[in-house]
């Protein structure tokens, strides 16, 4: 009676073993699926990644190129509807009549090219001066005779249009003032001009002074 006992905890010893030998089969079986599924799922988010930084390089190179073309026409545009040498011309005129006007001594005629309103912008010495009438008064005050006026001279200029109605000028300026006992000065502007009914004004101006001009 002993040996059947034996016998039937030996068999259900290796049922039990059994079963868990199994179970660790189905696990393992589960965990393997979850395992390649989850794979496939990370496999087909990198494949969708991918493609979406595809799209969106293609979309982006596409973007440039019509940029690229849009600025190409739109300077052909500007060249074909602006005579630039009709604006240089007139530019080059605005700055000999204010050279003769300065030459003169009639500072309120080398203002007349400058544009009467608050918003004219002078900036010079570090420091920006608004308003037509405050950069008269400046101009006046820092040449108050013909000796400290002298002779004007420009120089090296480079006008580049900004479109019809724009353009930046770039240059040298020059005082001779040896003959009146003053010494000389000079140095380099910027100008940007826009065109005001019909008249080419200057509408900031940026002069920097050098040691020795």
């Amino acid at each position: 009676m002993a040996n059947s006992r034996s016998s039937d905890t030996a068999a259900v010893i290796a049922a039990i073993l059994v079963l868990v030998l199994l179970l660790a089969a189905a696990g393992g079986v589960f965990m393997w699926m979850v395992y390649q599924r989850q794979s496939a799922m990370v496999q087909a988010e990198r494949a969708m990644a991918q493609q979406a930084r595809l799209v969106a390089e293609e979309s982006r190179a596409v973007a440039e190129q019509r940029l690229v073309e849009a600025s190409a026409q739109a300077g052909a545009d500007v060249s074909q509807s602006v005579d630039s040498e009709v604006v240089n011309t007139a530019i080059q005129n605005v700055l000999e009549t204010q050279q003769q006007a300065w030459n003169a001594g009639d500072i309120d005629k080398f203002m007349e090219f400058y544009w009467k309103s608050d918003n004219l912008t002078f900036s010079s010495g570090g420091k920006i001066t608004r308003g037509w009438q405050s950069t008269l008064e400046n101009y006046k005050t820092r040449y108050p005779s013909v000796a400290e006026m002298g002779q004007l001279t420009f120089g090296d200029l480079q006008i580049t249009l900004l479109g019809s109605d724009a353009a930046l000028v770039l240059g040298e300026w020059h005082l001779s003032r040896e003959s009146q006992g003053v010494e000389d000065v000079g140095g380099k502007f910027s100008l940007v001009l826009r065109r005001i009914d019909d008249q080419w004004l200057i509408i900031h101006d940026h002069t920097s002074r050098s040691e020795q001009p």
